[in-house]
């Protein structure tokens, strides 16, 4: 039994970084989509932070979108299961995004955006939301 939480927690982890992934792609069209064409190699911290809080802000409904998807590819079959799921890619996309941003400089900047709590929030409701469209059932 313990065997078989630990291969659906692995599942789950490996879903949360296709998400991240597949967020992270679509997160540069976005950018290169919104940017004013300047070489963000040259802005400073607080340019780059504010350039990645509005890319954040507009990346909540394909953020969202995405998670609900995934949740419908990884078959979630219970309300209980999708919570765990959404816990997990949720609490994973924060520690990969505080990660980069201490790396790129913008920690302070992205902490402080309510845009980054918004954009953890519509990766949280897709497993969730998904479970009540489909009427799960809350233990099987």
């Amino acid at each position: 039994m313990e065997n078989w939480k630990a291969v659906e927690l692995v599942k789950d982890l490996l879903f949360g970084l296709g998400l991240y992934a597949l967020i992270t792609v679509v997160g540069l069209l976005v950018t290169m989509a919104t940017s004013s064409g300047s070489d963000t190699l040259l802005l400073n911290d607080e340019v780059r932070g504010d350039m990645a809080t509005s890319t954040l802000l507009w990346m909540v409904v394909p953020a969202f979108l995405l998670s609900l998807g995934l949740a419908a590819l990884r078959r979630i079959r219970m309300k209980n299961a999708a919570l765990r799921i959404s816990i997990v890619w949720a609490l994973l996309l924060l520690f990969l995004y505080l990660v980069a941003a201490l790396w790129s400089g913008i920690f302070t900047v992205l902490i402080a955006s309510v845009s980054f709590y918004l954009f953890l929030a519509a990766v949280f409701l897709g497993p969730i939301v998904y479970s009540f469209l489909k009427k799960l059932p809350a233990w099987k």
